[in-house]
């Protein structure tokens, strides 16, 4: 759960557009639109994987603004009016936010194509509405948070289905086994992100491409959280045995040919048993242990790739 009120979650310039819009505006219709594909790190590509609204939905609008509408009415402002007080050098007038809070919902219309969807530029895939006359400012007040959650998952999950159309296209021509594709792409991107909740979020739209191959565990609680997804009942994401070079710096003494039977034998003999290879000399370990190793390695319920 956040930390931030979600009446806060904008940007601060918004906090005058509730004055600003005509005194006769009663309903304010908004849309949420990829206009270009100028800067992608795709090439040539045309459409935008739309993913991530449910999840936008569940998290922002049910449960952040849940605890709004459950606090004492004073309580659920207090914050809002300090901050923003003092951000803009005046006397925030929040009564527009307590009588959102005697309402006692979002009067919000969200009408959304279907996740999953590929959308072309330039075509929303969702649009935002109010829905009492009372509340214009409402729907372009949670623009800024609504773009923040949702382009990221889309930008990821954009790259992956790029990613993925490439791998079936040339498992196609070179006859891999269709289902191996969706192992193909690897998501390691955790500690590469701005915290864990855009792990998560990042993660989750590698996964919502057709992709299960993942280290990001946040990604998978967050399908499970907000997509129904079932670690139980269903194959969500999955990784394997894998080493790293503080593991192989333990085995300094004994050796790595030593260090691969350890494994092999002992700590992962099904499966598959992923070993980084170039902590000491890799051309070494694959031109003479490796080929010493060799009948170990064929023996073995399973296979060794050598990282």
């Amino acid at each position: 759960m956040s930390i931030i009120a979600p009446s806060m979650q904008k940007d601060v310039y918004k906090e005058f557009h509730g004055r600003a819009y005509h005194p006769q505006v009663t309903e304010v219709y908004a849309n949420f639109t990829s206009r270009s594909g100028r800067n992608a790190n795709i090439m040539d590509n045309d459409k935008v994987a739309f993913v991530g609204l449910q999840y936008f939905i569940k998290s922002y609008l049910m449960e952040e603004w849940d605890c709004f509408f459950r606090q004492p009415k004073a309580q659920a402002v207090a914050a809002h009016k300090r901050i923003l007080s003092a951000m803009l050098g005046y006397s925030v007038d929040v009564s527009y936010l307590e009588k959102l809070h005697d309402l006692g919902y979002l009067p919000l219309r969200i009408k959304a194509l279907e996740e999953g969807t590929l959308v072309p530029y330039l075509v929303p895939p969702l649009t935002i509405v109010n829905t009492h006359p009372d509340f214009p400012w409402l729907t372009n007040m949670i623009e800024t948070v609504l773009s923040c959650e949702n382009w990221p998952i889309q930008t990821s999950a954009t790259t992956a289905v790029a990613y993925l159309r490439t791998f079936k296209e040339f498992a196609d021509k070179t006859g891999l086994p269709a289902e191996m594709v969706a192992f193909q792409g690897h998501d390691f991107s955790f500690r590469g992100m701005f915290g864990k909740q855009a792990a998560a979020m990042s993660g989750f739209g590698h996964l919502a491409s057709g992709f299960v191959g993942t280290d990001t565990i946040p990604a998978v609680l967050f399908a499970e959280k907000y997509y129904g997804a079932d670690v139980d009942k269903e194959l969500v994401g999955a990784s394997v045995d894998a080493t790293e070079h503080s593991v192989t710096c333990s085995w300094i003494l004994e050796g790595e040919i030593a260090f691969f039977r350890y494994l092999m034998q002992t700590q992962s003999p099904k499966g598959i048993l992923s070993v980084v290879s170039d902590t000491w000399d890799f051309w070494t370990l694959v031109t003479q242990y490796l080929p010493e190793l060799k009948q170990e390695i064929l023996e073995r319920d399973g296979t060794l790739v050598i990282r």
